[in-house]
């Protein structure tokens, strides 16, 4: 998923992003609070 996705979808009211793919994903400065990546892959983002 795409940190525009990600972001989209978490405006809208989604929190659970668990087991996503978020590789090289950046997200610097996003406040997302609540959000749940347990098990998301993170690898290679900021």
């Amino acid at each position: 998923m795409e940190a525009e996705e990600l972001l989209k979808r978490y405006k809208q009211g989604e929190r659970d992003f668990s087991k996503v793919n978020l590789v090289g994903v950046n997200l610097p400065e996003a406040n997302l609070s609540g959000i749940n990546l347990s098990k998301a892959n993170l690898s290679e983002g900021n």
